[in-house]
């Protein structure tokens, strides 16, 4: 029996150290990307701490958030279970380019819990 080794050629050699380059450098792509949205979540809260404080040098007061995404309309349809089906409908008019789970998914959400 012979070894291994010796039944590989120069030619088999070589494309074996191309895929362990590429599998090296997908690794080293893929540690760098996470190092990068480390660093722009870092920037992103410094900012906040900035426009924070310069609201509150100003005495600007900002309103609360919505409650809901969703109309007056659609919250009613929503509340109501025979118009479940309208109430999907209509999320996708007004939220054009959502997906029919995701609408299902917003408007069941919001009847089970108001929000």
């Amino acid at each position: 029996m012979t070894p291994l080794l010796a039944v590989l050629e120069f030619g088999d050699y070589a494309i074996i150290a191309c895929i362990v380059i590429v599998f090296a450098g997908g690794a080293a792509f893929g540690a760098r990307s996470e190092v990068n949205l480390l660093h722009v979540q870092r920037q992103l809260d410094e900012l906040r701490q900035r426009l924070d404080a310069l609201l509150k040098h100003q005495g600007i007061v900002l309103p609360p958030p919505p409650h809901s995404d969703l109309s007056p309309e659609l919250q009613s349809m929503a509340r109501d279970p025979s118009r479940k089906i309208a109430a999907i409908k209509r999320y996708r008019e007004e939220h054009p380019g959502t997906g029919l789970a995701e609408a299902k998914e917003r408007i069941e959400r919001f009847a089970r819990s108001g929000q």
